[in-house]
């Protein structure tokens, strides 16, 4: 399994129609092969930080969790998922086709996270804890950016702007710390979140409490809330026919907010886990 994911590496970073006249382009992370997500690269970052162990407790709001009972139970590992109640359903469905406990509760990730500290306590089992291991951020940092920056210049150009969605902000931190290390303020790294009292699948906003924020070297942060990351889904699929997640969608749209040139956007998911909420948005277009 560890061996299916670093063959789908690099994955593509395409010119983005949508954008044009600018040069703007996709590093399309869920072209991943497990969950289609940017989470298989912090699933593997992840496991591979353990040395052995009978069993992985973790919580994670949805792709997270299914790339790590896949790495998990291909080691025969025993894994216990905890998972908000909000999470899409194909996340719960695939975990318990995998034989995986699937421990449900409500609330967010973060305030999760003491029970899940302490049932791994209980049952003796590792917690890799996605929100402060090293693992997650340096992953991005050693792969990820050094991709897209190869990339960029086999496409013959040098990126002015990356953006991308937050979350635990793994993903973002690796890549703002390469590029930040290598180029300064010829790139500018950009972070997206959602607005106040907005929800986006796989995101989240950013605060003092997250162990990554005095790591992430970003020069702004945009607020996108969850209408307009709907607006980014439709504005990618109808004009490059990618089927792009809501924190994909929520990247789309605050590069049209910025009307940035000589970017590389990343796309950290696909749309077919949110099929039932992508379907009430375009009823409620009609």
């Amino acid at each position: 399994m560890e061996e299916l994911i670093r063959g789908a590496w690099p994955t593509p970073l395409l010119r983005l129609r949508s954008f044009e006249p600018h040069n703007v382009w996709a590093k399309l992370e869920f072209m991943n092969p497990i969950t289609h997500s940017i989470k298989d690269r912090t699933a593997l970052a992840l496991v591979e930080s353990i040395n052995g162990g009978e069993g992985v407790v973790e919580v994670s709001s949805g792709n997270l969790a299914v790339a790590l009972a896949s790495i998990v139970k291909s080691r025969g590992m025993d894994y216990v998922a905890y998972i908000p109640k909000a999470s899409p359903r194909p996340f719960k469905v695939m975990l318990r086709l995998m034989g995986v406990k699937v421990v449900e509760r409500e609330g967010n990730t973060s305030t999760i996270l003491p029970e899940v500290i302490n049932e791994a306590n209980r049952l003796g089992y590792i917690h890799p804890n996605q929100f402060s291991n090293p693992a997650n951020y340096m992953m991005h940092y050693r792969f990820t950016a050094r991709e897209i920056d190869e990339q960029c210049r086999l496409a013959g150009f040098k990126p002015r702007y990356v953006i991308g969605s937050v979350g635990t902000a793994g993903h973002m931190t690796g890549i703002s710390m390469y590029f930040k290390e290598r180029y300064g303020d010829e790139v500018k790294v950009i972070a997206v979140q959602p607005s106040a009292n907005s929800t986006i699948p796989g995101i989240k906003r950013l605060n003092n409490g997250n162990p990554f924020a005095k790591l992430l070297r970003v020069d702004d942060v945009v607020d996108v809330s969850r209408e307009e990351a709907l607006m980014g889904v439709r504005w990618v699929a109808r004009s490059d026919g990618l089927l792009i997640g809501l924190s994909s969608g929520a990247v789309a749209y605050a590069a049209l907010r910025l009307n940035v040139d000589d970017a590389v956007l990343v796309f950290p998911d696909d749309a077919w886990k949110y099929i039932d909420e992508l379907e009430l948005a375009l009823m409620n277009e009609e």
